[in-house]
């Protein structure tokens, strides 16, 4: 007993090694798990490989000058974000809105004009890049038709860069200056048809000029009103005393020496008047009253009488007149006077009206030089200076297949998947504890003589 005693620990502390006929005996016991999981993995790989339809990529690529122009009339440019941030904007701006609605328009347009079907866009096959630490952007559309991929990607293309130019570029300045020049150059007419309507109206034109040129009228009216007014005074005073004179009858000749009367024909019938008084005295000394000849001196007498009282009558008559024609001629000078200091008064309302209605057109004026001047700078900035923000560097180019088929990889898997199912088989054969050879039963009892029992047995038999 001793000697199995002593013998028993020399075999315990042995260590027992794997054989090649172990190994292959595992594979042999797990073959239909190893063989299941590589026809299923090639299965797999292959079913995908098959349903997987191919996709074509065209790209192309354009190049963002970063900054934003800062007026029209300067071409300098100004950066408000740094590099990272704006070019993440432009690439949102590309699967933007505005965009894909111009690339759908666009894509509409050429489908008529060339009588075919326009594609349908799908947003999730836009891709959009930055082309390492530069300002450059890759833009690319992925379709299963390689003339679809191209075509729409030729589109987002032009769409973009007719986006950025026209977000970029600053309206229409020449458009907006002519507008404002034609607004400012019809207040300029409107302010200048009211101050002529207010001149008409007011016959105001120039206050200062005006007012000393009405005061000038108004000094010379007056003087001639009061000529006229003493005119007609002295003419009235003279009516007045030759009347007088007409009724007393010791005066033949009531009329009082004036410029607008012939007096000497009025003298002259006077001396005639005498002469003839001096015959029929002379007569009346030679003859008889009711002699013929002086029955015909006193007719004569009478006669010229009566033609010096027609002529006294016709001259009261014209001193009557003389004195309607001063009447007359005041009131026209009265009338002139009350209309000449009427305007005279409305000149300090006109005259505040025409210097607001001059400020304005002075001011009207003064903007319409600048704006013309703006509009000059605006006309040489755009022609002096890069209106472009955005360059096409490479258009949409042939469509490439994404996804061919790599043989090599699809044979990658099978191959993996025979190693992960040999170490699975391992695995699930070292979970068994099911006794399969004397190894294990001497490995698992740690009693070697059992281990040895059926190889004697079969020795003595």
């Amino acid at each position: 007993m001793n000697p199995q005693s002593g013998h028993s620990p020399q075999m315990n502390t042995s260590a027992r090694q794997a054989t090649m006929r172990e190994f292959f005996a595992v594979l042999f016991r797990r073959r239909w798990f190893i063989i299941g999981l590589f026809f299923a993995v090639t299965a797999t790989v292959m079913t995908i490989s098959l349903t997987t339809p191919t996709t074509f990529s065209s790209s192309g690529r354009v190049l963002v000058i970063r900054g934003e122009r800062q007026s029209a009339l300067s071409p300098g440019r100004q950066l408000f974000s740094d590099w990272e941030q704006e070019l993440a904007s432009e690439v949102a701006n590309v699967r933007s809105t505005p965009v894909m609605e111009r690339t759908r328009a666009l894509l509409d347009e050429r489908a008529k004009a060339s009588g075919k079907t326009a594609p349908k866009i799908n947003y999730g096959a836009v891709d959009v890049e930055v082309m390492g630490k530069s300002n450059v952007l890759g833009i690319g559309y992925t379709d299963l038709d390689p003339e679809i991929a191209q075509q729409v990607c030729d589109a987002l293309l032009t769409s973009y860069v007719e986006y950025r130019q026209n977000r970029q570029r600053l309206g229409q300045p020449e458009v907006f200056f002519q507008a404002r020049l034609d607004s400012l150059n019809g207040e300029i007419e409107k302010r200048l048809i009211e101050k002529q309507q207010i001149g008409t109206a007011s016959g105001v034109t120039n206050a200062g000029d005006q007012a000393r040129e009405w005061g000038n009228q108004l000094g010379s009216l007056e003087q001639k009103r009061n000529d006229a007014a003493a005119d007609l005074a002295e003419a009235q005073n003279s009516l007045a005393a030759m009347r007088e004179l007409q009724r007393n009858p010791d005066i033949d000749l009531p009329t009082l020496g004036q410029s607008f009367t012939n007096e000497s024909a009025l003298v002259g019938l006077k001396q005639k008047i005498m002469e003839q008084q001096t015959r029929i005295a002379t007569l009346r000394e030679r003859f008889r009253d009711d002699a013929p000849e002086v029955q015909n001196a006193m007719e004569t007498l009478e006669t010229l009488q009566a033609l010096l009282r027609k002529e006294v009558d016709a001259r009261l008559t014209m001193s009557s007149s003389r004195i309607e024609s001063l009447r007359a001629r005041l009131a026209v000078y009265d009338r002139d006077l009350v209309s000449l200091r009427a305007r005279l008064g409305v000149i300090p309302s006109s005259q505040r009206h025409l210097d607001d209605l001059d400020a304005e057109i002075r001011n009207l004026r003064e903007r319409y030089a600048e704006f013309s001047k703006a509009r000059d700078m605006a006309i040489i900035t755009a022609n002096t200076s890069q209106e472009r923000s955005v360059v096409l560097l490479n258009p949409a180019g042939i469509a490439v297949a994404q996804n061919t088929r790599d043989y090599v990889r699809m044979a990658l898997a099978p191959a993996f998947s025979l190693v992960i199912g040999i170490g699975l088989a391992f695995f699930i054969d070292g979970l068994d504890m099911t006794v399969r050879t004397a190894g294990q039963a001497e490995e698992y009892l740690e009693i070697p003589v059992l281990a040895t029992l059926s190889e004697r047995r079969s020795k003595r038999g």
